[in-house]
């Protein structure tokens, strides 16, 4: 019988190896009759020129005031809060607000016979992953999502929101939503309502919070909640703190709690408002769209108190939810030097998220040698090598200005297609995208900032053979590519540039990547220019193979 098992294991060896024999002599059948029927051949490579310039998301002028312009920041996946300060002296200090909306889980609520609010929990998480988990259930977690000095405190106050969040832009004869962006704070703290809570040292930590609620056993653990904002926004021991009991018990029966238009049109939502404390901060991100990110306020009334009875109907707490309008108001701070040289590219290219910078990248601007060695225009040669190459791999390198950056560079960067607003199609193609494990998806196409021993980034590398490709194969335009610094490389979701529109020229930047938005990290990288030394210079290079002659 071993025998037999062993006899079978050779015949299944031998089989793939001849299966793999056939695949690899068929793909060398299909290589030598695209490239003319060729029969030897030789790889190279050959290294094209790229033009590369730092532009702002913003254009300089609307209506001749650049204060005005800003960058959509309400529909985001998540949101901010607080402050950063980039230990890059040029791109300043961000200080991340929120305008909220909240919704009831259920209207026309029953509260009961005299009810006593008891305390009104906000409940927020971060992003988080667990570390470990002991027998008694407790787990220890890290935060995924924290930028700056973790240990430097910011000032936040949460007030009542009096500026209608709308769902439809009444410009558009409320045919288009309605976009708010990054610089209108001044449009909502100008109709501030009450004050609500204030946390005046506040500094995000990873403590699991843990509920106890069994009158049986006190000890019992009834509920975890992973790490997030969490505080309790009533105060039973100040007799002036009515504000959610007039919210909720006062408007019981009233049209106010009837139904969502009425609800949001009576109540607007909170502003969770940043202020900087001294020189430093730190800024965290919240996931507002989790199941646990709520505002919980629990009451006791008379028919709870009567023993013994108990009504399902009407259950002694009442919950909002954040699935409302919601947008993200960023001050931030830039001190750039001159930039934009688009005919020569930049000495530097600077890259910062939220309403901040990107690069635009033009492949193939300028000349390369050709055999003859005659300075050609570079996309003609290229395109004269159709019949010619097959394109085995194509990279493009751009390499950290380690004299410049202080630390704390992003992981990740995005290639996107300027012309269609979208990443280019090496993004698309990519088999290791991971939900799960974002910074470490997409990794073939965008790698991960390689890094020194002492953790100071170096490179950033992209493969685009696919995008290269379709310029040389398919006649696909060499369109620009931007740049941008990105908090999740798997977010493609768009953000609109304040007061472009289509009448605008179609050079003009109109949109960018949601999640460079969510990105407040900056970094500086060398650019292209001839001047730049090899090892530091922007690289394109092209790898092929062409028969011999």
């Amino acid at each position: 019988m071993k025998k037999t098992i062993k006899t079978l294991k050779a015949l299944s060896i031998l089989t793939l190896i001849l299966l793999v024999t056939v695949s690899c002599d068929k793909d060398f059948t299909n290589i030598e009759s695209d490239i003319q029927g060729a029969k030897n051949f030789a790889t190279d490579s050959k290294k094209f020129p790229v033009v590369s310039y730092t532009k702002t998301f913003t254009p300089e002028t609307i209506s001749g005031d650049a204060d005005l312009v800003g960058v959509q920041t309400n529909d985001l996946p998540n949101n901010l809060l607080g402050v950063y300060k980039d230990p890059n002296s040029e791109f300043g200090t961000t200080t991340a607000s929120v305008v909220t909306q909240i919704l009831p889980s259920n209207y026309d609520p029953d509260f009961g016979t005299n009810p006593v609010l008891e305390s009104v929990v906000l409940n927020i998480p971060y992003f988080s992953t667990i570390e470990s988990t002991n027998d008694e259930g407790n787990s220890i977690y890290t935060l995924d999502s924290i930028f700056g000095n973790s240990d430097a405190p910011f000032k936040l106050s949460i007030y009542k929101n009096n500026y209608l969040l709308r769902d439809l832009d009444p410009t558009t004869n409320f045919e288009h939503t309605q976009a708010y962006y990054s610089n209108q704070e001044q449009l909502f703290y100008g109709q501030e309502g009450e004050l609500i809570y204030v946390e005046d040292n506040f500094t995000p930590n990873a403590t699991e919070y843990l509920e106890y609620g069994n009158e049986d056993d006190p000890e019992e653990v009834t509920a975890r909640y992973a790490p997030g904002l969490r505080f309790n926004l009533f105060d039973p021991e100040d007799p002036t703190d009515t504000f959610w009991q007039d919210l909720l018990f006062a408007n019981q029966d009233t049209p106010q709690l009837s139904n969502s238009n009425n609800f949001t049109e009576f109540f607007r939502g909170l502003i969770f408002k940043v202020e900087q404390i001294g020189d430093d901060g730190n800024m965290i991100a919240l996931n507002f769209s989790s199941s646990n990110a709520f505002i919980l306020a629990d009451y006791i009334n008379d028919e709870e108190i009567e023993e013994g009875e108990e009504d399902i109907r009407n259950p002694t707490a009442f919950r909002f939810n954040f699935n409302g309008n919601r947008v993200n108001t960023l001050n931030n701070t830039l001190n750039l030097p001159v930039i934009g040289n688009e005919t020569e590219g930049d000495d530097n290219l600077y890259l910062k998220g939220g309403d901040g910078t990107m690069a635009v990248i033009d492949l193939f601007n300028g000349t390369v040698e050709d055999e003859e060695g005659n300075d050609v225009d570079a996309l003609t040669y290229f395109e004269g090598k159709k019949d010619k190459w097959l394109i085995n791999e194509v990279n493009l390198i751009f390499y950290v200005n380690q004299n410049l950056v202080e630390g704390d560079e992003p992981d990740r960067v995005i290639l996107y297609d300027l012309k269609n607003n979208r990443p280019i199609t090496d993004f698309y193609l990519d088999g290791s995208i991971s939900t799960t494990d974002p910074l470490n998806s997409i990794t073939n196409h965008s790698e991960v900032l390689d890094r020194d021993d002492n953790n100071n980034g170096i490179r950033y590398k992209f493969r685009l053979t696919e995008h290269i490709n379709n310029i040389i194969l398919r006649d696909s335009t060499n369109v620009k590519l931007g740049l941008f610094s990105v908090s999740n490389i798997n977010l493609i979701q768009q953000s609109k540039i304040q007061g472009i529109t289509e009448d605008d020229d179609q050079s003009t930047l109109d949109v960018v990547p949601s999640t460079t938005v969510l990105s407040p990290k900056g970094t500086i990288l060398y650019g292209s220019k001839n001047t730049l030394p090899e090892g530091q210079r922007a690289e394109f290079e092209i790898f092929f193979t062409e028969p011999e002659n």
